[in-house]
């Protein structure tokens, strides 16, 4: 999952808000005061944005009372939680650290022992980064699970929907260039089987501020046993800082519709000019074979993120909350469902895809660009600030091969889930 979480939430996302005027002009003032005044412009603008921020998040003349009650209400992880999660990330980050399943057992249990809801879990910072958790039950195997979301033949994006917009493996990872099949080896792993590797990921736009941005990960995977059931942990962390904030929008969220311009930007407030950036953020996903359901699995992440502008980070927790809640709507219908296809079938799909020629492509993309231009001449956001971007079928012209791919993949899983499909050529069949 990644993450995005979620993490996604690993599969994961940032959150900025505040209010501003846009597309300040400043022609008549001489380059150097142009400058200076834009700065003076942009501090006043952080501490206004920074009271617009307390005041969403309702704390205005209240702010200390409520902190405090927000304060009580933080999961306060134990001892044994934090030693598993530290370790895995020392395990992650350096490579000379060895894996201990002794360190990662007060973790697990605490994901076994914990209790289902949808609820914001609030956890503490780390490292200044803002923390949530959540936790869902999939009525799937974790062998399903992992056929789908850990096979180097599909790629994250096609799984995570709603919160990926563009993933892929590093080709010199360890996972990648072993074409790992972690499904294979539940029946043998008494003795924990580790794997590195690296992947970049675009996500999709946030529901606030509207940014997307591409980033880089570090990942480990580990398969294990843990009181005679198959444990499977995923942990993931940025490495260095994303690109530029891009402005985007979702357009409909249940149907996996997204805008996004190119532009650097937030789309949300008066603030477009600004440029955001995620700073860091940190996964680690859990999956627990069942106790009482062995064909069922218990899914809990824990997530951290640190993004802003000027270094500042003005993620809040039920920021990453809402973003996971995004994340587990869309995984879990899909492991769930019983339309998507086959990995093996799904993954022939998208080899099939990856080799159209770029003639075909254009075809399919150019249908898709008329949908997205009839869909956002209707959107108020999109058609008041972007009709630049999309009117005469001009939507996807800047797109890369990898961002056109990524479209005709994310429309077929959209029509195996009975979505609505922009596309209806053969290419989307199933």
């Amino acid at each position: 999952m990644h993450n995005y979480i979620l993490e996604n939430v690993n599969k994961t996302r940032c959150t900025l808000s505040g209010k501003a005027n846009n597309h300040m002009l400043f022609i008549s003032i001489p380059m150097a005061h142009r400058v200076i005044t834009k700065v003076c412009f942009s501090l006043l603008m952080l501490v206004v944005s920074v009271l617009v921020v307390g005041t969403n998040l309702g704390e205005c003349s209240s702010f200390r009372s409520e902190n405090k009650a927000k304060d009580k209400s933080t999961l306060k992880l134990s001892a044994p939680v934090e030693e598993g999660i530290s370790h895995l990330l020392t395990a992650l980050t350096v490579k000379t650290e060895e894996f201990d399943a002794s360190k990662v057992k007060g973790l697990i249990q605490f994901v076994e022992n914990s209790k289902p809801t949808d609820k914001l879990i609030e956890i503490p910072k780390r490292e200044s980064a803002s923390g949530a958790a959540m936790r869902m039950d999939i009525k799937a195997s974790l062998a399903r699970i992992l056929e789908y979301t850990y096979n180097p033949e599909i790629p994250n994006y096609a799984i995570y929907p709603s919160v990926i917009r563009l993933s892929g493996w590093d080709p010199k990872s360890e996972f990648y260039a072993d074409k790992v099949q972690p499904w294979k080896y539940l029946e043998d792993s008494d003795v924990p089987k580790v794997w590195r590797g690296k992947e970049f990921e675009v996500n999709t736009p946030d529901s606030f501020g509207g940014a997307y941005y591409r980033y880089d990960l570090n990942r480990l995977l580990v398969l294990m046993k843990y009181e005679g059931r198959n444990v499977f942990l995923s942990v993931a962390r940025q490495d260095d800082k994303s690109s530029v904030g891009m402005k985007g929008l979702v357009m409909d969220d249940s149907q996996w519709n997204y805008f996004y311009s190119g532009i650097p930007g937030l789309t949300a407030g008066g603030m477009g000019w600004m440029d955001t950036f995620m700073y860091d953020s940190i996964s680690v996903s859990v999956y627990i074979q069942d106790d009482k359901n062995p064909d069922d699995t218990v899914f809990y992440l824990f997530k951290w993120l640190r993004a802003g502008w000027a270094g500042l980070n003005v993620v809040r927790p039920k920021h990453i909350f809402e973003g996971s809640q995004r994340f587990a709507s869309s995984f879990r219908g899909l492991m769930e469902s019983k339309n998507l296809p086959e990995p093996a079938v799904f993954a022939e799909e998208v080899k099939s895809i990856e080799g159209l020629s770029d003639l075909k492509i254009d075809t399919f993309i150019s249908e898709y660009a008329k949908s997205i231009e009839d869909l956002a001449s209707k959107n108020p956001v999109l058609s008041d600030k972007f009709p630049e971007v999309y009117e005469d079928g001009k939507y996807a012209d800047s797109f890369t091969r990898e961002e056109r791919i990524g479209i005709l993949v994310k429309e077929y899983v959209k029509r195996a889930m009975g979505k609505q499909c922009l596309i209806y050529e053969k290419v989307v069949q199933n």
